[in-house]
This record gives C-alpha cells, structure tokens and sequence, in this order.
C-alpha cells in the first residue's frame, strides 16, 4: 500500500488513513502485516524443520554435534527464509481491526 491511500474500518465504516494505528470513528485498533500467532506457529515449524534434520543426518551420516549443530542451524535458517517470504507474499497490504466492545 502507499502512504496516501485509506483503508474502511469494518465496524464503523469510517476511512483511516494506511499506516493509522487507531481508527478515528470507533477507536479500533489497527495492525498491518502478519500476525504474531502465524509468526510463532513459523518459528516452531522452523526449530522441528532443524531438529528433523539433526536427527536426520544423526541417523544417516555422524553423531558428531558440530556437525548437528551446523545441520540444525541451516535448516532453521533456511526454513525461516522461506517462511519469511511466505508471509510477506501473503500479508503484505493486509490490514486487522481489534475493537473492544464495552457492554
């Protein structure tokens, strides 16, 4: 999104500006980008992608940790690459509205 374009608030219908934190009509707050539940879930999916793949070569080829370490630390990072640019593809311009209803 650019700096000038809006954005609809889905409660009150209001316009906010893109980069707003705080909806102007009903007060909701505002986050851009992934979501931190999908960011954890990643970081999770990537510490077992390094694991498996310890445990793989650990099976497979040595039992020297360097080498494991070594193994894991790629595969965490390669993993994490990847994650990284599933989720900019994926939420990039997308905007979430929390709103609090006092009752």
């Amino acid at each position: 999104m650019t700096s000038g374009s809006t954005v609809t608030c889905p409660h009150c219908m209001n316009s906010v500006p893109w980069g707003a934190s705080v909806c102007r009509g009903c007060h909701a707050e505002i986050s851009y980008g992934t979501p931190q539940g999908v960011v954890v879930f990643f970081i999770f999916a990537c510490v077992i992608a390094g694991w498996w793949a310890a445990k793989g070569v650990h099976t497979l080829i040595t039992t020297n940790s360097t080498v494991l370490w070594i193994v894991f630390g790629a595969a965490f990072l390669a993993s994490g690459y990847v994650a990284q640019k599933v989720c900019t593809r994926f939420y990039r311009g997308k905007t979430r509205f929390h709103r609090i209803y006092k009752t």
